[in-house]
């Protein structure tokens, strides 16, 4: 039997990553955790919500695990911590995701479908590798980062934590926007 997992945050960003979690056939999706849509509201793949954010204190009688699929990024640190004091932090990479040797990928992230994260990289914590995201080798990611949809990290760049990228972005080692 697979471990359960909630996924707080039942908007769009929250489907998707329901269907990641569904590919990945890791974990059972107990269902869905949110703020302002109804307990008992299906939100995608007949999967309800079970609970509000508001309870994050019972998310353990539906789950062991947990991701939180909110893209705003203080929110979702905010959340990320509040939530692994009750369960563990899980992380989602779909399987058309191709990950190089020697990476690190830390708790709570999302790694979306068609992107490529490259030898010898480091993604920390709770972070959100959007779909079609392509981060090339030696690269450091930072904690609570959201790369947006079709976003290109060049070799070497640094990024730090809480940045968001534009949609389709490219970032290289000399972009003043990402150093750390």
């Amino acid at each position: 039997m697979k471990p359960k997992i909630v996924i707080i945050g039942a908007g769009g960003h929250g489907k998707v990553v329901c269907d990641a979690i569904i590919a990945q056939n890791k974990y059972e999706v107990a269902g869905f955790v949110d703020l302002s849509i109804s307990v008992g509201e299906v939100v995608a793949n007949n999967f309800k919500v079970v609970a509000s954010q508001k309870d994050i204190s019972i998310l353990r009688k539906f789950a062991d695990y947990f991701v939180v699929a909110i893209g705003n990024n203080s929110i979702r640190e905010k959340i990320f911590e509040e939530a692994k004091l009750v369960l563990e932090p899980s992380v989602i990479i779909h399987p058309t995701a191709v990950i190089g040797s020697d990476v690190s990928i830390a708790e709570g992230c999302v790694v979306l479908a068609n992107t490529v994260i490259n030898v010898s990289s480091l993604v920390e914590h709770n972070t959100i590798v959007n779909v079609g995201t392509v981060i090339d080798h030696d690269c450091k990611i930072g904690a609570n980062v959201h790369l947006s949809i079709g976003t290109m990290v060049g070799s070497n760049s640094h990024i730090s934590s809480s940045f968001t990228s534009e949609i389709g972005q490219k970032i290289n080692s000399f972009s003043k926007i990402n150093l750390v």
